[in-house]
């Protein structure tokens, strides 16, 4: 099978976590501590990706693959929240490819990033 180049034109994704800002110990919010971009492209979703989601009690809003960084093995994927063009994304799911070279982040919308 020949290999070819992905193309990973559609933007650039932040992917960090959300850490909670407290003033004399009570919670005043949360801010975002990005841990990495990435270049993705937008992909259709498949029913499973949606039957996934329900299975989880989330709703798919937007499926994107990106290239599989070898730091993203080392990276908690638990809680991991992805910012596009200042809209903040809980990720369901990340799969990736079995040649280990692309993965597909499963997104639900949360809202406007607000710092």
């Amino acid at each position: 099978m020949k290999t070819y180049r992905e193309k990973f034109n559609d933007g650039f994704l932040t992917y960090g976590h959300k850490k909670t800002k407290r003033s004399d110990g009570k919670r005043v919010g949360e801010t975002f501590i990005p841990a990495g971009k990435l270049a993705f492209e937008e992909t259709s979703c498949r029913d499973s990706d949606y039957r996934l989601a329900d299975i989880l009690s989330s709703s798919l809003d937007l499926k994107v693959k990106t290239p599989y960084p070898p730091s993203f093995k080392k990276i908690s994927k638990n809680k991991l929240k992805v910012i596009i063009e200042d809209m903040e994304y809980d990720v369901i799911r990340v799969d990736s490819d079995r040649h280990k070279t692309v993965l597909f982040f499963h997104l639900q919308e949360v809202g406007v990033i607000r710092e």
